[in-house]
């Protein structure tokens, strides 16, 4: 099923598979240093590596090929697509609104706790 949307579900599906390498790799990194299998095995670093880009590309082809992915993820960007998204001035404004209700709520609670200490240290 090739639509309007396909290279964009086609490059999802590798960020997924370049963060699922980018986590094996970490994490048998990790492993290796912890176990200290760098004295035990030669080359470590390159198997780890070709394992960890291995299991990325398991996972690309497998989304690629699967038939219910690509139509679920199609529907997805069909969807997006209609979404009708905020302007830059009403993001900056609704930004301006929270950053000023953030202010205005830390000066309320930090009165509040400087209150509550002094009144705390006048009764004991």
């Amino acid at each position: 099923m090739e639509n309007q949307f396909q290279k964009w579900v086609n490059l999802s599906y590798l960020a997924a598979a370049v963060l699922l390498y980018y986590i094996v790799f970490e994490l048998s990194a990790k492993l290796v240093g912890m176990y200290d299998f760098e004295a035990r095995v030669r080359n470590i670093d390159l198997i780890i590596r070709l394992a960890s880009v291995a299991i990325g590309g398991i996972l690309f082809f497998v989304l690629y090929k699967n038939e219910q992915v690509n139509q679920f993820m199609n529907e997805v960007m069909m969807e997006l697509s209609r979404v009708t998204w905020p302007t830059q001035k009403e993001t900056s404004s609704a930004t301006f609104v929270v950053i000023v209700m953030v202010l205005i709520s830390g000066f309320i609670l930090g009165f509040l706790d400087y209150f509550w200490t002094l009144l705390l240290k006048w009764v004991l």
